[in-house]
């Protein structure tokens, strides 16, 4: 039988490719213990696998995740929930060292927080979401914040030394799976704000509404269209169209002009690289175009923006 109280950290990626590496019996430490992946690569990828409730995050670069034809690129800004049972591929490819932190919870601690949650304290008030201890995420990108940014924060801290650490992780994850179901309460409200009669229908909108958001969060250096979008979410493209811009205030095209440009303005301001560079890594193959693109977004040109920045950093410094 699984073990709630169970802890264990893996510091290296493992390698799936291995002759002999047996698979079952690298899940079923997932299913006896509450394992707190922290590795380090700039380059690794894995098949489809098994996994259970886990929080995915990456600082220093991105990981991607992939389920069936939908994306997840996780950063210093945003981490992915996976639901227990959900199988899923993942791979760094980046130009310098990622570091690969992801926190794994074994069913029976799900059951055993939950439980006590709704059971004692009645502060998790959705049927929807808990029902005998079993709980279910919206498995979407969060933006890191509150309580649950320096819970991670504060676990990944501890991590760096486990053995000595093992008692206060204990804790800390107990903190960190009630501020993930606390924040959880957050998103059911912002379901109820899709426009649909039924509140099943509200929920099932609002996980193919986020499957396009997160396409676009994900893939967008890559050639984006409504109608790949349209195929991502399960949705018309027309239908998709209405509802996205009723949702998140802006069209989907709207919504990749304003990540690429974000991204470009994050690269002009953190790095030396040359104004091409940050035209072709934000999915602009014509930098005049990226240009005028950028002027109109910020008011000004790439290279103005870059050293209005740069004076003020050293002005501050």
């Amino acid at each position: 039988m699984p073990i709630a109280n169970s802890f264990a950290l893996i510091d290296k990626f493992p390698r799936f490719d291995t002759p002999g590496f047996d698979i079952d019996a690298y899940n079923e430490t997932f299913r006896r213990s509450n394992v707190i992946i922290n590795a380090h690569s700039s380059d690794v990828s894995y098949a489809e696998h098994w996994g259970c409730l886990s929080i995915k995050c990456a600082f220093g670069g991105t990981e991607t995740y992939k389920i069936s034809d939908r994306y997840y690129a996780v950063t210093d800004d945003a981490y992915f929930i996976c639901n227990e049972g959900q199988y899923y591929s993942s791979f760094i490819a980046a130009k310098k060292t990622v570091e690969s932190f992801t926190v794994n919870f074994t069913g029976a601690f799900v059951n055993q927080v939950t439980s006590s949650l709704y059971a004692d304290t009645k502060l998790i008030d959705d049927p929807g979401f808990i029902g005998g201890g079993s709980c279910e995420f919206v498995e979407t990108l969060y933006r890191h914040s509150g309580d649950l940014r320096n819970s991670i924060a504060g676990l990944r801290a501890l991590a760096r030394n486990f053995g000595e650490n093992r008692g206060e992780i204990s804790e800390s994850y107990y903190q960190l799976l009630q501020n993930l179901m606390f924040s959880q309460q957050h998103i059911l409200n912002e379901v109820k704000k899709v426009k649909a009669v039924k509140l099943s229908t509200q929920k099932e909108l609002h996980k193919r509404l986020h499957y396009a958001k997160d396409y676009i969060e994900s893939c967008y250096v890559d050639d984006v269209t409504l109608e790949k979008l349209g195929q991502i979410s399960c949705l018309n493209s027309a239908y998709l169209l209405r509802n996205f811009k009723l949702y998140f205030g802006q069209t989907p095209y709207q919504y990749l002009i304003n990540k690429r440009i974000s991204v470009a303005a994050r690269l002009l301001i953190n790095t030396q690289i040359p104004i091409s560079e940050v035209c072709f890594d934000t999915g602009y193959a014509d930098v005049s175009s990226f240009c005028r693109l950028f002027k109109k977004v910020y008011g000004c040109s790439p290279e103005s923006y870059r050293l209005s920045k740069t004076k003020k950093v050293i002005f501050s410094t």
